[in-house]
């Protein structure tokens, strides 16, 4: 009868492979840390007023997608919470002369907002 040995390369390697698989995430890499908030914009008054407060979202690092809506008067920010915070998506509106939840916006911004931004 012959003597069988058996490789330890073929225990190793399906065992290795088996503990890597299992450690592998479902949801894709980019996903971790995404966030989506809705930001009270009570100050925008017109078109205008949505593409700067779009624009001055997508100027903080980490925002990923902006949703400006004037009707609603809201803005839906989906943001990396490990680069930004609610905080900053918050002052660059401020920032830009309008108010933003409960932040009353920067009034040399306002002051410089074309007429039909400004509250009447």
């Amino acid at each position: 009868m012959r003597n069988f040995k058996i490789n330890p390369v073929f225990v190793i390697l399906p065992l290795l492979l088996f503990f890597f698989v299992n450690t592998i995430k479902s949801e894709p890499a980019e996903n971790y840390g995404n966030e989506k908030t809705v930001i009270a914009l009570g100050s925008i008054m017109c078109g205008q007023c949505v593409t700067k407060v779009e624009n001055a979202l997508k100027n903080v690092d980490g925002v990923i997608d902006v949703n400006v809506d004037l009707d609603s008067k809201q803005a839906t920010v989906t943001f990396d919470n490990s680069i930004t915070s609610l905080e900053k998506l918050e002052n660059a509106i401020t920032n830009a002369g309008y108010d933003a939840n409960d932040k009353k916006g920067d009034t040399e911004a306002y002051n410089r907002l074309p007429g039909c931004c400004k509250a009447k």
